[in-house]
């Protein structure tokens, strides 16, 4: 019985480095990719990584970045380069890849795991960091019932152990924050509540030059090559 599954998050139409995340999870033999949303929003190939969501069937949940980039919804709470992202984003996207964000839930459970994108408080929008109180992580689980939270939203991966419930950021995809460069991802193993962080490479310059070329804000190509 298959019990390890790959947990990925923020590819942020970060299309190189989504197809390298999906190589090396192929190439460890998982089959079963679930992610934690914002698959658009920041880069310059959202139809792309769209489309390949729903090819490889990565089962998905919805972030930020997507509702906003489908009806430009709280642009407002977005900073000038996220927002100039959907604005764009808004405008490429075809109405299929729309309709297949924004019919996103906002939460899932699946294997004994409770998915979100920011947290169970927040769906959408709250930041949890590795270094939150216990406390706040012990309010999580309380109310979601289950011994394994993942999240998303930060690009900063982690994992905790809180004598053997689970909280986890896979990190992203496509922007990571935390200093390095390389894509993030994670492994899980379901029965024995074990978790590993992965990390890989990709080509940062060609992201960038497509950011560039698509017109879009000179930082977030720049950034990328620092993972802040």
């Amino acid at each position: 019985m298959m019990t390890k599954i790959a947990i990925i998050s923020d590819i942020h139409s970060n299309f190189e480095a989504f197809k390298n995340v999906l190589k090396k999870i192929k190439k460890l033999g998982i089959k079963k990719i679930y992610c934690c949303g914002d698959i658009v929003g920041y880069g310059a190939e959202p139809n792309e990584c769209v489309e390949l969501i729903r090819k490889d069937k990565i089962i998905s949940i919805m972030g930020n970045h997507d509702i906003g980039c489908v009806n430009l919804q709280d642009k407002e709470l977005f900073n000038q380069w996220g927002r100039a992202a959907i604005e764009w984003s808004n405008k490429i996207l075809n109405e299929e890849n729309k309709g297949f964000l924004f019919n996103l839930p906002k939460t899932l459970e699946a294997e004994g795991v409770y998915f979100v994108h920011g947290s169970p408080r927040d769906y959408l929008w709250e930041y949890v960091y590795p270094d939150d109180s216990a406390w706040s992580f012990r309010e999580f689980f309380n109310k979601i019932g289950k011994d394994v939270l993942v999240m998303g939203h930060t690009h900063v991966p982690f994992i905790r152990d809180f004598k053997g419930k689970l909280a986890i950021n896979p990190g992203s995809v496509g922007q990571p924050r935390d200093g390095n460069a390389k894509a993030s991802f994670c492994i899980l193993d379901t029965v024995k509540k074990k978790a590993e962080i992965k990390r890989i490479k990709y080509d940062v310059k060609k992201t960038a030059d497509k950011i560039k070329k698509a017109g879009l804000p000179e930082f977030l190509a720049e950034r990328l090559f620092k993972g802040i």
